[in-house]
């Protein structure tokens, strides 16, 4: 994720006012058909560890002053809204409430039909808070995310920040898309500052702001929203902040009909990110741009497997894997072009 310029996260920022804050946290289900329901458990334990940990004053070193001070503006109780676009039990919902910690103000809502970015738009609709989390039901925050990712509000110039997704390496699949996919790996930096590159699945919102602008919404493609929304906060004047030190864990896809589904949809949506309708362009695109990721994959494969514990002999099926993901990738842009209507409407995801 690329930055524009820096700003140190120990720099001082006034900040004045003492008013009560209040957090809404909208959560996306629709993660949890592929990545599975007790990911999403463990992530509602996660955050209810870590705002607990905010709510006591027990910060990391690294938060700077400032940031400590507006931690403590935010109200004790935030609005945690769960959001499903599909139909949920009773027994589900009763799970997800019996997970939910004590410490959050549980909302349960189901919209049947909408997909990720339109499911976030209503949880915003649905959120009272002067701040709004969107968290994906997949991500594992890592230690001390929420009050760095929170923390960053305290410079009044920020009105968005997103926190830093990584897929952590455990399985040598898992390896694979940590060093071939789209995340890169953490950044010991540190840096707080303007990116170009961001992703919806961490990142806070000033309320008024984000009631401004919004997920712009998408007809065939599935992703590309947030891109969508960089370029309508550009012509606002405003961007998007990266806080690398509030890290999450995002889970590789969960099986090889999951890559595959993932890898064609991502092809499909590379060829529509400017035209949804048959175009040349579009069909250059979606075969350029995972040539030259599959070369990027490969590239750190070899500058960074010592940093992901992968060993010299695992690298060329490290690459095999790589090269599969892309492979599809390339074939969904091409299948598009053929027929952008009937792959359009498929791999929903």
């Amino acid at each position: 994720m690329s930055t524009t310029q820096q700003m140190s996260p120990t720099a001082p920022v006034a900040d004045s006012s003492t008013d009560c804050l209040k957090l809404s946290i909208v959560i996306e289900w629709a993660n949890t058909e592929y990545n599975g329901v007790p990911r999403a458990q463990e992530l509602l334990t996660i955050l209810g560890q870590q705002w607990q940990a905010v709510q006591r004053g027990d910060y990391p070193d690294s938060i700077p002053t400032d940031a400590r001070r507006f931690l403590q503006r935010l109200a004790p109780a935030p609005q945690l809204l769960i959001v499903s676009g599909a139909a949920l039990s009773e027994t589900e919902e009763a799970m997800i409430r019996s997970w939910s910690p004590d410490c959050f103000d549980l909302e349960v809502h189901v919209s049947e039909g909408l997909e990720y970015y339109a499911i976030k738009d209503r949880g915003a609709d649905l959120a009272d808070g002067d701040l709004i989390l969107f968290l994906d039901s997949d991500v594992h925050p890592l230690s001390d995310w929420f009050a760095h990712l929170l923390g960053s509000f305290s410079n009044p110039e920020i009105q968005v920040v997103s926190g830093h997704p990584f897929v952590s390496p455990g399985t040598l699949f898992a390896t694979a898309f940590s060093l071939g996919w789209t995340y890169a790996l953490p950044n010991e930096s540190g840096q707080l500052a303007p990116c170009q590159k961001f992703y919806a699945n961490n990142i806070a919102f000033r309320a008024d702001l984000y009631r401004k602008s919004r997920f712009p919404p998408l007809t065939r493609r599935t992703r590309g929203a947030a891109s969508l929304l960089g370029k309508q906060l550009e012509s606002m004047g405003l961007c998007v902040w990266l806080n690398e030190m509030a890290v999450v864990d995002h889970p590789p896809p969960a099986d090889l009909q999951h890559m595959v589904i993932r890898a064609l949809a991502h092809g499909r949506d590379t060829y529509m990110k400017e035209s949804e309708e048959r175009n040349w362009r579009g069909l250059l695109r979606s075969q350029l741009v995972p040539a030259r990721r599959l070369l990027r994959g490969f590239a750190r494969t070899i500058r960074q497997r010592r940093q992901v514990g992968l060993r010299i002999w695992n690298v060329p099926l490290v690459m095999v894997i790589i090269s599969a993901y892309y492979f599809f990738f390339a074939v969904g842009g091409m299948l598009t072009h053929l027929s952008p209507r009937r792959f359009g409407a498929a791999w929903r995801l």
